[in-house]
């Protein structure tokens, strides 16, 4: 099985060599780039403006990759890929499974946290400027977006509300499918936000809690991610 699994993946990153290959020597510079650090599934380059930084002691091959199909219940589309001027900094190992849109305003920076992690469907948009914590893990499905682009105007106090504002996403944070993050939202570290939660400045946060709801309100207390031992209970507890 090992065997075949080696294979089969090697088809996969065989199918798309050439645009990882030119991903990486467009972006970074000739010793990283050699490495072929950024590997890419079905990858759609709608804008390739920008910069991407890999900010890491170690880059290896492979260490980030985007587009692989990790979860079978969205379309097998890939990443599509739109960066029309942004900074977009690796802190380190990342892996973004199929089905993802990115897109990057000219003036903004996104900085993936190491061991950064969202296995389908990850849909990102970012004029303002968004920071992922380390090992931030983001279910199928999820969006994230610094700005709404259409602000209301107050007619009393005769000014525009607020509508955009950097994203600052704390370690070790967990959200579940269908969740969704707006702008200008900080979290603690050790949060976890659970299935279809509209995240929004403002909204309870604690660290060590499972957060939901809406309003969002806290749902369980003195409880973390274990991404050592990352398995369903029934099967934790068989082998105890």
């Amino acid at each position: 099985m090992n065997l075949i699994r080696k294979i089969w993946e090697s088809k996969r990153l065989l199918r798309n060599i050439l645009q990882s290959i030119y991903f990486n020597f467009h972006y970074l510079p000739f010793k990283q780039a050699v490495r072929l650090p950024i590997l890419l599934y079905k990858p759609h380059f709608l804008k390739l403006k920008g910069k991407v930084i890999i900010d890491a002691e170690n880059v290896k091959f492979g260490m980030i990759r985007m587009g692989f199909r990790l979860c079978g219940i969205y379309p097998n589309t890939g990443i599509s890929w739109e960066n029309n001027g942004g900074t977009v900094v690796f802190k380190g190992k990342a892996n973004i499974g199929n089905d993802v849109y990115f897109v990057f305003g000219e003036n903004t920076k996104v900085e993936f946290g190491d061991d950064f992690r969202n296995f389908g469907a990850l849909k990102l948009v970012s004029y303002r400027g968004i920071k992922f914590g380390v090992s931030t893990s983001f279910g199928w499905g999820c969006l994230i977006m610094d700005t709404n682009f259409h602000p209301l105007y107050d007619m009393v106090n005769k000014r525009y509300k607020k509508a955009s504002g950097p994203i600052e996403i704390g370690d070790y944070n967990w959200f579940g499918t269908q969740c969704k993050v707006m702008h200008s939202v900080v979290t603690p570290e050790r949060c976890v936000f659970g299935m279809n939660t509209t995240v929004t400045r403002g909204s309870v946060m604690k660290s060590y809690c499972v957060m939901g709801g809406e309003p969002v309100r806290i749902l369980s207390e003195n409880v973390m991610r274990d991404y050592e031992n990352d398995k369903d209970e029934y099967t934790y507890n068989l082998k105890k």
